[in-house]
């Protein structure tokens, strides 16, 4: 499959969006419209502002991912850390901390809402780059949390899915506005964590 230049990123209730992603045969990957396809990824990735974009958002039935903030891509998130910009091909998580942290969670195919999610602090990420290596990270706080948030992806799921506690979904807007809440609202962390940032407690 070769993807259009600028393909409309998925919207949630798309079937693609809730299936689990094939694994790409490595010898795939130097090929042509392979590297085609994640050349488009990447470049949606920054025009969307995005910190992290993966393959079937975009309509392409992979096990892939982009992730990577910086100075081009960091409105959505200004107070990330920086992140190297990487692609990632069949990646697994080899290991997690069982200590966890909480971030405000949002999604270009889930427009007008974010979450505050729970999740591994620390991870290990095993997978193939670009070239067809074999990479391995260790990841830690909100560079972990957006790799898991796009592998979420991969096996069909989608940030909302992560929320047991409804009162913790805010329209998107409200997170410029932390300084109006409520005193302790939602929690006693949401309420003074901003984008980009984690927490280690609710």
């Amino acid at each position: 499959m070769r993807l259009n230049q600028n393909p409309d990123v998925l919207l949630m209730g798309h079937p693609l969006l809730f299936q689990e992603q094939p694994q790409i045969v490595v010898g795939e990957i130097a090929s042509d419209d392979f590297q085609h396809n994640l050349e488009v990824l990447k470049q949606k990735q920054v025009s969307t502002q995005g910190v992290g974009l993966a393959a079937p958002q975009i309509g392409w039935s992979a096990r892939v991912l982009s992730v990577g903030i910086s100075e081009v891509n960091r409105s959505r998130y200004p107070q990330a850390p920086d992140i190297p910009f990487e692609f990632w091909i069949n990646p697994q998580i080899t290991g997690f901390s069982k200590t966890t942290c909480w971030a405000w969670e949002a999604c270009l195919s889930v427009p007008g809402m974010r979450a505050w999610i729970e999740r591994p602090q620390n991870i290990v990420v095993a997978g193939y780059n670009h070239h067809g290596e074999r990479q391995e990270r260790n990841l830690s706080g909100f560079a972990a949390r957006v790799m898991q948030h796009e592998l979420d992806h991969l096996n069909g799921k989608l940030f909302p899915m992560r929320v047991a506690d409804k009162s913790l979904i805010i329209p998107n807007q409200s997170i410029e506005h932390q300084e109006e809440w409520a005193e302790g609202w939602p929690t006693e962390n949401a309420c003074k964590t901003p984008r980009g940032q984690i927490s280690t407690s609710r």
